[in-house]
């Protein structure tokens, strides 16, 4: 019995940690810029994923690098 108690501490374990990291990562509203700039070499990455950004700004790579940046209203295409 105490091997099957184990198991569902280690499920009940990870399933919480996948949730609260879900919320972490979670992606903001709106989509990047374009960038068409042409880059010989990458900067340093300033942020690697939303959440790093602050407010409602977005990490893209812009300008030859990830950045926090204002993103923009995804195009709607007609139907």
């Amino acid at each position: 019995m105490w091997p099957d108690s184990i198991l569902v501490l280690a499920v009940l374990l990870l399933s919480s940690t996948l949730v609260a990291e879900d919320k972490v990562n979670r992606d903001k509203e709106g989509v990047c810029p374009m960038d068409d700039v042409h880059c010989t070499r990458s900067e340093p990455p300033q942020c690697n994923r939303d959440g790093n950004c602050g407010g409602q700004e977005k990490c893209c790579y812009r300008l030859c690098g990830y950045k926090c940046v204002q993103p923009v209203k995804p195009i709607e295409l007609c139907k």
